[in-house]
This record gives structure tokens, C-alpha cells and sequence, in this order.
């Protein structure tokens, strides 16, 4: 997203927690997984649990692919940010025109987009209190990962989010070591691209029971798209301390800061002009698009101190957090130059605004639960309340940027474009019970009460903005898992789903809007042993309540004022498997993903925007000796965009976009057990396809695929 004039609040969102985590062995972290073939992170060397990009568990309760940190460290590109790693999973899919890992600029999953599904850390939910998206290039890079969960679901009564009906999105960070260890890595690659990244672990003071870690990177590019240059540090500190017997202290503190230049889709015209790599950005200082004109610098951070308790059959969990982003810069009003600079400054200068946006939240999660009965009674209660408030400011003005004054542009009335200050406010609690009435059954029915409250004031758009809103719902959800035998299980699940309302409505008539809810009714089944893990599942999503706006006057004559109402909705449904098959002694696997995928309205019958019809990952993964690689092929089908599909009178040939894929290929080679070199080839045969878009009827705005690059890494664990 670019700095040019916005006449809407910043889309960037706050999103809530997972249920399912490898490393976390309670459920109060999460559905956990058992040990051997079900724990990737953890599975022998070979294996095909240890290799599989991504895979499900065999105690899951709804679909989900794990990522695991051989995926992360092996596979995936050392620079990528956690849309770029969820990338290779069924249904999802992202858009990297600068590369991948330099700024994501969507990333969708069974078709919600960013927004629509929680992004979760260490199963805290963090993002934009204002709109649900998220910044990717601001939280959270690859090095710093330990592994990732996609969810595709609202999750039983214990998920806690302001955005669970479209799934979680969960990160976690590296585990603590009981011995000392290290890994440092150093990577060059395409678009003068280098990295520098390390971690180190303490190991446990033997008189203390301390553990500490620390992880830090580097990362500067020129990036794949002309002068879209980047430059991002991030640093997690990681404490875990015993008190007592019972009770552990963990203190977990992130810091990130990124600056990069604010590229923007181009239209054919300039395509044909300029080419595929260009993004509005050029070196005179001149124009709007002059790249020094265009920064975005964000500063992030994210801490928590959690405590965990375990008395007998009693179990805590409190997690005390907070997180910001602050965000600011300038941008031209027309990266493009279809707005020449004398139509907007007619005595001279260069039209732009500088925008500064910041939010901070603060926010407790309290789980409990405890173990009940025994024999057919054999159960655990779970319940817990998560609160949080959030505060965000956005302030933005209009400039001269050969000079950064502020200006008020011809035809604006002042160069307040907005002067906006938000607050939000969230509770929810649970109460669920895990009933095993069977030693291999598990059923979860649970239930969970929703509050959300918003207000806003200022100038947004030069004219004044002052509304609040108070939502509240409540949500069921109940799940089963049966396993069949150790390494074969099945579930069902039928759960509702809440999206809190977001700011913008706000500015306009509210009163009678119900939040957007789904109800979700998904069932698979999922098959583990050492040499091949399969997992399939179906899902049907009734999604209610979607909100939508008219214009309407304030009285006879009066001015327009948005009222927002409530416009059928959309049924999401398919189907999607996951498989990796070790290939007898031989040292390759093969490994597949894929979906079909459908997302229409009730009202029009026609598929909505960004949802891609099916996805693949095909290919192969090879590890034996010191050499190791993977030769995949990911696969996104047709799909539309901007209002997504149009058919007979008002067929809109721009909104469809073609199917595309693109091969990745790795090559590793191990000097010693402890010191590896790996080459990565991305987009291996340079496909340029159409991966995003906005579907104006003319003159439409494309980004196209980044074109084959490459990244040589270097690392060493100690």
C-alpha cells in the first residue's frame, strides 16, 4: 500500500488465537499433538512427518496444515514474511509482486481475504484494531519462527479473536533448549538482496532453572520491482523462568523496524512502457513517483508475560500483553502520472501527503481447566475470558514534496486530509468441555459470549467523523475426533464464527447492523506413519449478515450520509487433502496439496472476488547424505476480482483473472553436520502471470508474478 492520498481509514486488523500448536503440550496453549509421527518438529530425521511442507494432526479438530521449522529453515525462502510461508498450503494463496517475503500485498485463504481470519503469536490474536488486516512486513519474519499453523476455521469456543470465522493464522516462536545452541546464516540474492540472521539459546542454569534465547536479522534489498527498495531489523527475546514447583514465568519481548519504498499496480499502459517490474516508482525527483517521495517506515513491537500453573488436575494460563505499530511517511498523490503536478499545485511543487497512523493494544488472556470423572465420565473443563482495548490515531496532510511543507492542494479545502483518534474494546469468554467417553473419542461442545465496542472522532476526508457501536453475540461450536487406530483419525466439526464490525462504519448509520457471523460444518480425515502422512477434508461455510452501504440524505434535500445494512451473504464450500509419501530408501519423497474451492453469493449466485476456484503443490523433496533439496510447483486457478464475477450485460472482461503457477527449486548441500549451503531458484521458469488486480472496467491496475530470482545462504548451528 502506498502513501498517496487515502480517503479512507488504514486497513490493517487485529485478529485472535489458534487452536492447535505442536510444540505447546497442554490444551490451554492449544490442540496439542503426540510425539513420533505426529510432532514434526520432533520426527526422526526422514521421516515423512519430518519432511512434509505442511500436514495436519491426528488430534486436530477442524483442517489445518503445520509448518514446521524444517519447512521454514529448508523450503521455504530465508526472507519471507508469514504470508509468503502459508503460501504452499491448500486454499491459500499470496501475492508477491516484489518477492517473496518483500511486502506481501494480500494473502487469502478458501477465498476470505486479510481481515477475515485471525493472525495469532504464541496464541495472542494482534493487528490493526481498525480494519483486521495486517501489516506482514511489520511482525514477524521467518528467522524468527519456530513453526506455523494455518487453521482453516473458526476453532472451537476456546479461539479467541475478533475475526475467527475465516480460520487463524498461528505463529509461534522458537522453544527455549535445555542445552546450549546456536545458528547463524548469511544470504545474498536477486535485487541486491542480503540477509544476516542468528539465534542463541542459553541452555538451563543449572541453579536457577533459567532458559533464555535471543533471535535477530538483517535484511536489505533493492527488491525485484524497480526501486522498491527495503531494509527491515527484527529482534525476540525469549526468558523462561520456574517459580517454584508448579509455576512458570515466560517473558517474550519483539522488536521490528522496516522502511521500505510504497510501490503500486500498474496499468497496461505502463506495463507496455516500462515493463513487468515496474510498481510507479522512478529516479526524478520531479515527479510523484520519484521513489524517495514514497516511504513507509514502521516500528513495531510485541511483549507478553505469561504464567502457567499446574496444581494436580488444575491447570492456568494467563497471558499479560501488549503490541503497537507506528507507521508514517510520504507518498505522491499519482505514482503513475495521470494527475500532472500543475493540476493539483498549479505554482509549483510536487503534490503528495505524509501520513502518521499509530495504534497500541493492551490486552489479558486467563485459561483454566480441569481434568473430571473418570471412565465414561473422563473429561475437562475448560472456560476462560480474554479482554483487550486498542487505541488507534491517524493523522494525514497534504504537501509539496520537493519541499515536505504542508500545502493544500487546488480544489481540497485545507491539507487536513484526516485527524482521526479510535478506541475499541474487547471481551470474550468460554466455556468448553473435552468429554472422552470412548479412550479414542473426543468430543468438545462448548460456548462462547462476544462483546465488542467502538468509537471514533475527528475529520476524516475533510469532513467529520463521530459514531460508536456495541456488538454482541454468542457462538457454539462443538468438534469430535475419533482415533480409528495410532496413526489413523477422523473429525467433525460445526462451529459459528464472528467478525467484529470495523471502523469505517462507523462514520455512517449503524444502529441497526448485526455482526457478520458464519456457521462452518467441516469433517476429514487424517492417516500418519513414519513413511507417507494424508489428510482429506470437505467444509461447507454459511456466511450471514454481510454488511453493505447505500447513500442516503440527511432529510429533505440534506447531504449524503452512508447507511450500512445488513445484504445476504456467501457460501464458501470445498474440498482439500494434503499427502507426502517417502519414497523407499531412495531419499526422495513426493508430496501434493490441493483444493477445489467455491465462494458465491446467495444473492447473485456468482463467485465473489479473490477466491480462487482450486489450488495445488506438486513436487518433490529430496534428503539423504549431505545432499538435500525440493522441486515444487504451486498452482492458483482462475478467479476474479474488484466486485468480483460479472456475466451478461454487464460482463466486465478486466475482473476475471487466468489461472498461473510457479516452480521453486532448493539444492542443499551439508559440508558437516553442523555447516550447510543452500541454493534457492524461485519462479524456476520465470512465469509473469497476473497474480492481483483491481478490475476497473478501463484502464485497469495489475501486479504480475516477480520473476525468477535467486537466494545462495550460508549456515552454521552450533
Amino acid at each position: 500500500m502506498h502513501h498517496a492520498i487515502r480517503f479512507s481509514l488504514s486497513l490493517v486488523a487485529l485478529a485472535g488465537t489458534v487452536g492447535a500448536a505442536a510444540q505447546n503440550a497442554s490444551n490451554l496453549q492449544g490442540i496439542s499433538v503426540s510425539a513420533a509421527v505426529d510432532d514434526p518438529n520432533n520426527a526422526p530425521p526422514g521421516s515423512a512427518s519430518a519432511l512434509a511442507p505442511s500436514q495436519a494432526s491426528l488430534s486436530e479438530l477442524e483442517p489445518q496444515s503445520i509448518l514446521n521449522r524444517n519447512y521454514i529453515q529448508t523450503i521455504a525462502s530465508p526472507k519471507d514474511d508469514y504470508l509468503a510461508l502459508l503460501e504452499l498450503t491448500p486454499s491459500a494463496i499470496n501475492a508477491s509482486p516484489n518477492g517473496a517475503g518483500l511486502s506481501s500485498k494480500s494473502g487469502t485463504v478458501r477465498g476470505f481475504q486479510d481481515g477475515e481470519y485471525d493472525v495469532t503469536f504464541d496464541g495472542i490474536p494482534f493487528g490493526d484494531p481498525g480494519a483486521f488486516g495486517h501489516a506482514t512486513t511489520a511482525f514477524f519474519p521467518a528467522p524468527s519462527l519456530g513453526e506455523v499453523v494455518v487453521d482453516r476455521g473458526p476453532g472451537t469456543a476456546s479461539n479467541l479473536g475478533n475475526a475467527t470465522f475465516g480460520g487463524t493464522v498461528a505463529l509461534y516462536s522458537a522453544p527455549t533448549t535445555d542445552k546450549p545452541s546456536g545458528q547463524v546464516s548469511a544470504m545474498f540474492g536477486s535485487g541486491n538482496t542480503w540477509q544476516l540472521a542468528g539465534e542463541g539459546n542459553t541452555g538451563t542454569f543449572n541453579n536457577i532453572g533459567t532458559q533464555a534465547s535471543v533471535n535477530y536479522s538483517h535484511l536489505e534489498t533493492d527488491g525485484l520491482l524497480d526501486n522498491a527498495g527495503l531494509r527491515q531489523d527484527n529482534v525476540l527475546f525469549k526468558i523462561k523462568q520456574p517459580l517454584g514447583d508448579h509455576t512458570t514465568a515466560t517473558l517474550v519481548a519483539d522488536y521490528n523496524k522496516v522502511i521500505w519504498n510504497t510501490f503500486t499496480a500498474q496499468p497496461r499502459k505502463q506495463t507496455d512502457r516500462y515493463g513487468l517490474d515496474f510498481g510507479g516508482l522512478n529516479t526524478d525527483p520531479d515527479s510523484q513517483g520519484f521513489y524517495a517521495y514514497n516511504i513507509d517506515d514502521r516500528h513495531a513491537d510485541f511483549e507478553y508475560l505469561q504464567l502457567h500453573g499446574d496444581y494436580n488436575s488444575w491447570r492456568f494460563d494467563n497471558k499479560l500483553y501488549t503490541y503497537s505499530l507506528r507507521d508514517g511517511g510520504p507518498g505522491g498523490v499519482d505514482l503513475l502520472g495521470n494527475t500532472p503536478n500543475q493540476l493539483l499545485l498549479p505554482h509549483g511543487g510536487v503534490p503528495g501527503a505524509v501520513n502518521h497512523s499509530a495504534y497500541r493494544a493492551w490486552g489479558d488472556m486467563l485459561r483454566a481447566e480441569k481434568d473430571l470423572g473418570s471412565g465414561w465420565l473422563d473429561s475437562t473443563l475448560r472456560a476462560g475470558i480474554w479482554a483487550e482495548r486498542a487505541y488507534q490515531s491517524q493523522h494525514e496532510v497534504t504537501v509539496d514534496l520537493s519541499t515536505m511543507t504542508p500545502h493544500t492542494l487546488a480544489g481540497e479545502p485545507n491539507d487536513q486530509i484526516i485527524d482521526t483518534n479510535a478506541h475499541s474494546n474487547t471481551t470474550q469468554s468460554y466455556v468448553e468441555v473435552e468429554w472422552r467417553p470412548l479412550e479414542n473419542l473426543s468430543i468438545v461442545p462448548g460456548f462462547k459470549h462476544v462483546n465488542f465496542d467502538r468509537t471514533i472522532d475527528g475529520v476524516s476526508n475533510f469532513s467529520p467523523v463521530d459514531g460508536n457501536g456495541h456488538f454482541s453475540t454468542n457462538l457454539g461450536a462443538v468438534a469430535v475426533n475419533y482415533r480409528f487406530s495410532s496413526n489413523f483419525s477422523g473429525y467433525a466439526q460445526w462451529a459459528e464464527g464472528f467478525q467484529a464490525p470495523k471502523v469505517t462504519i462507523l462514520s455512517g448509520d449503524s444502529s441497526k447492523l448485526d455482526p457478520q457471523t458464519t456457521k462452518n460444518y467441516q469433517a476429514g480425515v487424517v492417516w500418519k506413519t513414519t513413511d507417507m502422512v494424508a489428510d482429506v477434508d470437505v467444509y461447507y461455510i454459511d456466511f450471514g449478515n454481510l454488511v453493505n452501504s447505500v447513500e442516503e440524505p440527511i432529510g429533505p434535500g440534506g447531504s449524503l450520509i452512508s447507511v450500512y445494512f445488513n445484504q445476504g451473504g456467501v457460501i464458501y464450500k470445498g474440498v482439500e487433502a494434503e499427502l507426502t509419501r517417502v519414497l523407499g530408501q531412495s531419499g526422495f519423497s513426493f508430496t501434493a496439496n490441493g483444493s477445489i474451492n467455491s465462494a458465491y453469493s446467495k444473492t447473485t449466485g456468482l463467485q465473489i472476488a479473490n477466491a480462487p476456484s482450486s489450488t495445488a503443490d506438486i513436487g518433490f523433496i529430496y534428503d539423504k547424505g549431505a545432499f538435500y533439496g525440493s522441486f515444487l510447483t504451486k498452482y492458483v486457478g482462475a478467479r476474479y476480482t474488484a466486485t468480483g464475477e460479472t456475466s451478461g450485460a454487464k460482463y466486465n472482461p478486466n475482473a476475471r483473472l487466468p489461472a498461473y503457477n510457479y516452480t521453486n527449486l532448493n539444492l542443499g548441500y551439508r559440508f558437516a553436520p553442523d555447516l550447510r549451503l543452500q541454493l534457492s531458484l524461485n519462479n524456476l521458469f520465470d512465469h509473469r502471470s497476473v497474480i492481483q488486480g483491481n478490475g476497473a472496467a478501463s484502464n485497469p491496475t495489475f501486479y504480475y508474478l516477480a520473476g525468477r530470482n535467486y537466494t545462495v545462504q550460508m549456515t552454521y548451528t552450533f
